[in-house]
């Protein structure tokens, strides 16, 4: 019980809060009477403690004298899981925003399946994306082509080597394919300034002279 209560207090449940959703669990539909009895709490207490909960979609009110019950447990834990997945990517993106700015450099490898992924979900979540490549393997093609509203690609020549370039956002993925495993080396800061300014060069160097 120490643990449960321990938990609920992790997702900002106040003490009276907890004690009236575990009485509620307990002993099913309550009234605010029943309540204060079955969780120890003041009964001046338990209106404005079951509001608090009713508002944030924990409990439910019906009838006339007023009773009060606790969303099933499972539902219970499936709200807080979706709550508690939603501050997660607020947080990862916020983070993500203040690492930008700070300039530093970062980079990661993928490889395999988890390669091929990271490409994807990198180009759904930006708003365009340039590909410079010399070569791309089915699955890349495919996942260009699923985006091609947003992936401007670029083939440069002909080769049997899967390796090329992504630019989107201010990320730079660098893949190659290894026996046939694709790797993927994904650069931000200084990283990703660096590929841009090579790219910036080949295109300059290889543009017909005016």
């Amino acid at each position: 019980m120490e643990t449960i209560v321990q938990i609920l207090k992790d997702f900002r449940f106040s003490e009276y809060e907890i004690k009236v959703l575990l009485a509620l669990l307990r002993n099913g539909e309550l009234t605010a009477s029943e309540i204060a009895e079955k969780s120890g709490i003041p009964r001046t207490s338990v209106y404005e403690v079951v509001n608090n909960l009713e508002t944030r979609g924990f409990v439910e009110s019906f009838g006339k004298p007023k009773r009060f019950r606790t969303i099933p447990a499972n539902r219970l834990v499936e709200l807080l899981s979706s709550r508690l997945s939603e501050r997660i990517k607020m947080l990862e993106k916020a983070l993500k925003e203040i690492e930008m700015h700070t300039g530093k450099e970062i980079v990661e490898f993928y490889r395999g399946e988890m390669a091929y992924s990271v490409i994807d979900k990198i180009i759904s979540e930006s708003s365009s994306a340039e590909v410079y490549a010399l070569s791309l393997s089915r699955e890349l093609e495919l996942i260009f082509s699923k985006w091609h509203d947003r992936v401007r690609l670029n083939l440069m020549g002909k080769s049997d080597v899967v390796h090329g370039l992504v630019f989107a956002g201010n990320l730079v993925l660098i893949f190659t394919e290894v026996r046939n495993n694709l790797n993927v080396m994904i650069g931000s800061g200084e990283f990703c300034e660096f590929y841009r300014e090579m790219v910036n060069m080949f295109k300059n160097k290889n543009a017909p002279g005016i």
